[in-house]
């Protein structure tokens, strides 16, 4: 008669050991797909944000073996991609903790086997017993690591991103009519609604934008995020911006991503029209279809990446002596107006202003062209660029020094 005590209890505490880790796992995918898929009321998007970051930053290290077996498709993770990374996860950290564990006691072991003496230690007198400088010191320093790093997690995902800075700027216009001297513009771009950028979020952005009482709204793209979900809610609370003479926008890449005929359609809803490789006209009484000797041109391209930057239908019919300002979401386009265009102001947003600058390492994610332009006023070939630092963000749920 056989007797099988001997693995009967490693195989009870394994199968413990694995469902408490595809329990985790059904959390972690629960937290992440609920918002990467907006499946939460608004009113739950806060506290479905801190769960969705929580899982986000314990799956990202599995997460990145697991891309490079199953990569995104078309900008779209897919759902064997979340599974396998939410279930996988604590079966990582649990092979990790259990090779810490056996390295540890092997070094621990080696170490107690090769000591050829001992040292003989003075014997610590009564009432100052305690632990040594070293010792203090190693555990100081990691607390104090510690928390400096949980004091900058919690900065760059909550306080910095949800603190937005309007940044105010003044560019001459060659020729521009008398009449639009001090035109104001408000120009906001890269809402990004979705899992990492909340509607309220967007709604502060919007808040602060009709405080300022501008005359024209530009919008510059990438409106929403990871799912067509995002559309009707990231595009349509952009109808609640306000100035004296309306809103015009342009797609970014992310809008191609989701479903750019949606988005238009979208767009068609809302009022605000849509100037990819289109323009209009502004005069002091608003936007018109035909140019007037006191007007000037607003143009848009379409998307950098995406579509088709076509400057010759964009600007069709532009008197040459017309002021024009041109909206582009990828700053990049700069590089594509040559020295017989005429364009006096570029709008556009798309960089994030590189959306975490630690000193002394280079920017991730953009190309050499794209960080020329990071933020601010910047100056292109041929002409001068507006770019804003956008209002949520992409890649990672992170702002670091770039409000």
């Amino acid at each position: 008669m056989f007797h099988f005590s001997w693995i009967r209890e490693p195989l009870r505490r394994w199968v413990k050991w694995a469902a408490a880790s595809l329990l985790a796992g059904a959390v972690l995918l629960a937290a992440i797909m609920l918002s990467e898929k907006l499946l939460l009321p608004v009113w739950l998007e806060p506290a479905g944000r801190l769960a969705f970051r929580l899982a986000f930053f314990i799956t990202l290290p599995f997460r990145a073996l697991v891309f490079q077996f199953i990569p995104p498709v078309h900008h779209h993770y897919s759902a064997l991609h979340f599974v396998v990374t939410c279930l996988g996860t604590p079966l990582f950290y649990l092979a990790i903790a259990l090779i810490g564990i056996r390295l540890f006691k092997t070094a621990a072991c080696l170490k107690f086997h090769s000591q050829a003496r001992r040292e003989t230690r003075p014997e610590i007198p009564a009432g100052r017993a305690g632990v040594d400088r070293r010792t203090f010191l190693a555990q100081a320093g990691a607390g104090a690591t510690l928390a400096a790093s949980g004091g900058l997690g919690v900065y760059s995902t909550w306080y910095e991103p949800s603190h937005l800075i309007v940044r105010r700027y003044t560019a001459p216009i060659t020729g521009l009519p008398e009449a639009l001297d001090g035109l104001r513009i408000i120009h906001v771009s890269d809402t990004h609604y979705g899992p990492y950028n909340s509607l309220s979020q967007i709604e502060q952005a919007i808040k602060a934008a009709n405080a300022l009482r501008g005359d024209l709204v530009m919008l510059t793209g990438d409106y929403v995020h990871f799912t067509p979900s995002s559309i009707d809610t990231g595009i349509g609370v952009l109808s609640t911006l306000k100035a004296r003479h309306g809103a015009v926008a342009v797609l970014g890449n992310h809008e191609h991503w989701e479903g750019a005929a949606y988005c238009r359609r979208t767009f068609q809803r809302t009022g605000i029209p849509l100037l990819d490789n289109k323009r209009l006209f502004l005069n002091p009484g608003g936007l018109t279809d035909e140019p007037d000797p006191g007007s000037i041109c607003i143009a848009g391209l379409g998307d950098y990446w995406e579509d088709e930057l076509l400057f010759d239908e964009a600007l069709r019919g532009v008197p040459r002596d017309m002021p024009r300002l041109l909206l582009s979401h990828n700053p990049a386009a700069a590089e594509f107006v040559g020295p017989g265009r005429r364009v006096d102001l570029m709008f556009s947003g798309h960089t994030h202003g590189g959306q975490v600058r630690v000193p002394g390492l280079p920017v991730m994610g953009l190309s050499k062209i794209e960080r020329k332009y990071l933020g601010g006023l910047c100056t292109g070939p041929n002409c001068t660029l507006v770019v804003s630092r956008g209002v949520g963000m992409a890649g990672l749920p992170v702002r670091f020094r770039v409000r």
